[in-house]
């Protein structure tokens, strides 16, 4: 995106510009010159914000945020930084005179990523080659530039990539711009992070250019791999296997967490944390019932008793607050309390079905056998 515009976060006061360098949180009249990097729509807890990568005239990168509330009103004409811009209802944008076609790229080099010292709250650009790729409902594959890097794509960036490898010959270029790093097994790799991410294959840089001109012509070629652990297992499960790797994959997203850290936290977050499970907490119950049209859970309210050929058939009665209505059709679902513990100390957390599938060997169904006398939630 080429936008340049230009932001006053309070109307009637001096209108001297400023670069993110500048910028103090415990002041909110500020007026920047930026350029749009990548602006993306992003839905949390049913809260939808417009998130943008902004660049000042210095190359100076800033994430910017604007509620739901404002987006019609400032985001239809429109990373490396301590601070976050804010949209309020007092935040004017116009279009600036300052137009460049800079893409403000800050490269980061494997070897740098390779080494562990870099953060992993803070989302890079990367440029490489693409050596060799495997396909499952993600796109693994390894890049190099001075050394090889890990490279894990999913969603629609995923498509892209597997699309230009069949069709490309040679060599594939790509730039990932705002990729997330992260670990798999103790290794690290990079990802794109949700929509935050922008993928330019074979990039009509300068950069790529160079990196090109440094790529022996003899080894420019693509290799599809499989692993191990795949090629032993049949075809069902390979894509349970692919399933659960995309959900690893989306995990290594967030960081890692201790338990004391997690504890101690005194932000709403989300992190990864390590842990054994030593016991289950059955103050709780193991359980509830949810409703199989929408998912949630279901209150019941009543049981029927009717005569059909001389035998009784009970039917039971649920209420469901998504359709507020009564219903019929119901499944137990997991609602385990875990007693959990690491080296930091012990917690408890609480998982639900889609999760504790992952976890317990047999359903939620097979292990009550039928009996439907036991439904009892502590709340």
């Amino acid at each position: 995106m080429a936008t340049k515009m230009q932001i006053q976060t309070s109307k009637g006061l001096n209108d001297q510009s400023v670069v993110f360098g500048d910028l103090k949180p415990w002041k909110n009249s500020w007026l920047v010159h930026v350029k749009v990097l990548h602006a993306w729509k992003q839905y949390i807890q049913s809260v939808e914000t417009m998130e943008f990568v902004l660049a000042d005239d210095t190359g100076q990168k800033i994430h910017a945020t604007c509620k739901r509330t404002y987006i019609e009103s400032k985001g239809k004409d429109s990373y490396d930084n301590t601070w976050k811009m804010v949209f309020n209802q007092n935040t004017v944008i116009t279009r600036s005179n300052h137009v460049n076609d800079e893409l403000y790229l800050n490269l980061t080099d494997f070897q740098s990523v390779l080494s562990g010292t870099l953060d992993e709250n803070f989302l890079i650009d990367v440029l490489g080659q693409v050596m060799d790729y495997n396909i499952t409902n993600h796109l693994f594959t390894t890049i190099r530039n001075d050394s090889r890097l890990p490279y894990c794509i999913w969603g629609n960036l995923a498509e892209e990539l597997h699309s230009a490898i069949n069709q490309e010959a040679r060599m594939v270029t790509t730039l990932l711009r705002f990729a997330k790093l992260g670990r798999f097994r103790g290794e690290l790799q990079i990802s794109n992070a949700f929509d935050a991410s922008q993928m330019i294959i074979n990039p009509s840089i300068a950069e790529a250019e160079a990196f090109k001109e440094l790529i022996n012509d003899d080894d420019k070629t693509l290799t599809s791999f499989q692993s191990n652990e795949d090629s032993q297992e049949d075809n069902n499960k390979q894509g349970d296997q692919s399933e659960k790797r995309g959900q690893r994959d989306k995990w290594l997203l967030f960081p890692t967490k201790s338990i004391q850290e997690m504890i101690t936290s005194t932000q709403v977050d989300r992190c990864l944390v390590r842990c054994t499970v030593y016991a289950i907490d059955m103050d709780w119950s193991w359980y509830y019932f949810g409703c199989k049209a929408c998912n949630k859970r279901v209150i019941k309210t009543g049981t029927k008793v009717k005569k059909l050929n001389g035998k009784e058939i009970t039917t039971h009665i649920w209420w469901c607050e998504t359709f507020r209505d009564s219903v019929f059709e119901v499944s137990p679902r997991f609602w385990l309390h875990l007693m959990v513990s690491d080296d930091t100390g012990v917690s408890k957390i609480m998982i639900l079905d889609k999760v504790a599938n992952g976890i317990v060997a047999e359903s939620p169904e097979k292990l009550l056998n039928g009996s439907w006398d036991e439904f009892l939630v502590r709340m």
